[in-house]
């Protein structure tokens, strides 16, 4: 049988209440029976005492114990109940020597000093109860010990009331939180669950609404992911298609013009599909980084000049502005950083304007290196510069493939950089176009 965290909660907090009213009611009363049997034997002894020394300031000596022992005053035997009053005690004269009752003196008791008139007459030396006689004083203790049984019986009905109350209240939100948890695994990522503490519970449930409202997001992400990857193939194999089928129905001569442009479209699924497959290793982990020691600007000049071509014909200018000395270096895979430097300087010679520029600027300290890559107009309103990185985003938010990539590029550049425990960011530019700053690590500097 399956017993639910209720029943255990229940059975827990009852059983610890329980526990510690039984404990409660046997300390108590152990304590009540042994303190007032010591209040009766105070109380005995306190009036034993008084009662011979009446006697002794009335017969002025003690010789009538020992001539008439049975004429003990009367309040004596209504002092001592039950039993001799010899049994009880044993009186002393001021050399301690016996006057009265035969008991044995144990080790270490004391007798207790009767006075009269500042002077010590005798020593009084009373054995304590080891048990009640009286029938009103074993009364009394029974009354107490059936109240005590009450109150116990009362605390625990209010424990077993106060269990279930608190087990309700406690498992209520843990209920809705395994509720929402099993909807959350059947695909409902729109799930949630209220807050109304602030405890480890209220926690609990925050971070279980942030949970659902990430893979609700993730979820979204992925649908519009496979819905442009499914637009970004669709474009460029519904022109290859239709090239083909008009060479094949004759509409169109084969030219090298026609054979150029299938050879475009070609190259740009080769690119699409690469990108993909890239991110897709970058995602399970599989994108192999074979790093060594490198120094960065090397190899930015060196992609630098072999774009220089293009930005020339394209009307942007380039310009590179190096430290003076950079000797420090960074730790490094060459063919990801060749592949982060193109893609930038892509990206920028596609998003800039005729007639725009472009400038690299580099500069270092003792633990970094950053590079700094502004561009000229068009710009990138501020509400979506966090989304560049986002995979096929792109800022004119059409399809047009002739004003862009397919939205990949800075995607890659922002997993090489994160591979490499750098960080890149994207802000307006004072130029008035797009700012793309990289911070990488740097090894060996002083």
């Amino acid at each position: 049988m399956k017993i639910k965290i209720q029943q255990r909660l229940f059975v827990a907090i009852l059983a610890a209440a329980a526990l510690s009213v039984i404990s409660m009611l046997v300390i108590m009363k152990l304590s009540l029976g042994r303190g007032f049997l010591q209040y009766v034997n105070t109380i005995e002894n306190e009036k034993l005492s008084a009662a011979l020394l009446q006697a002794y300031v009335e017969k002025g000596n003690w010789e009538f114990l020992q001539e008439d022992p049975a004429g003990w005053p009367s309040v004596l035997t209504r002092i001592m109940p039950g039993g001799k009053v010899d049994a009880h005690l044993l009186l002393l004269d001021e050399n301690l020597d016996p006057i009265f009752g035969n008991i044995g003196q144990k080790k270490g008791e004391k007798p207790s000093p009767l006075t009269h008139q500042g002077r010590v007459v005798s020593y009084l030396l009373m054995h304590p109860r080891e048990e009640l006689s009286d029938i009103h004083q074993v009364q009394f203790v029974k009354q107490q010990e059936f109240a005590m049984l009450l109150i116990t019986v009362v605390i625990l009905l209010l424990a077993v009331i106060f269990s279930l109350v608190i087990t309700r209240r406690l498992l209520r939100p843990i209920n809705a939180l395994a509720e929402g948890t099993h909807r959350l695994a059947g695909g409902d990522y729109r799930t949630r669950v209220s807050v109304a503490s602030a405890d480890e519970l209220g926690m609990l449930a925050n971070d279980f609404n942030a949970l659902s409202l990430v893979l609700e997001n993730n979820e979204k992400a992925h649908r519009q992911w496979v819905a442009d990857i499914s637009h970004e193939l669709r474009t460029p194999l519904a022109i290859l298609r239709g090239e083909l089928e008009a060479l094949q129905d004759g509409v169109r001569v084969f030219t090298p013009e026609t054979l150029n442009s299938l050879h475009a479209e070609a190259i740009h699924l080769v690119r699409l599909v690469e990108d993909l497959y890239q991110l897709s290793l970058y995602d399970i982990g599989g994108l192999s980084y074979r790093k060594e020691l490198l120094e960065p600007t090397a190899i930015l000049q060196k992609v630098v000049d072999s774009f220089r071509a293009k930005f020339e014909r394209e009307g942007v200018a380039l310009t590179v502005v190096f430290p003076e000395s950079v000797s420090a270096s960074i730790f490094a895979d060459r063919e990801r950083l060749l592949q982060l430097f193109s893609n930038l300087l892509d990206n920028s010679l596609k998003y800039t304007n005729t007639g725009g520029c472009l400038e690299i600027l580099v500069h270092s300290d003792k633990k970094k290196i950053a590079i700094d890559f502004q561009d000229s107009a068009p710009e990138v309103p501020v509400w979506e510069l966090d989304k560049l990185f986002d995979r096929l985003y792109r800022v004119e938010g059409s399809r047009n493939r002739g004003s862009g990539g397919a939205g990949l590029g800075l995607t890659i550049c922002k997993t090489i950089v994160e591979a490499h425990e750098g960080t890149i960011v994207a802000r307006p530019s004072s130029l008035g176009g797009l700012w793309i700053s990289i911070t990488l690590p740097l090894i060996g500097v002083e």
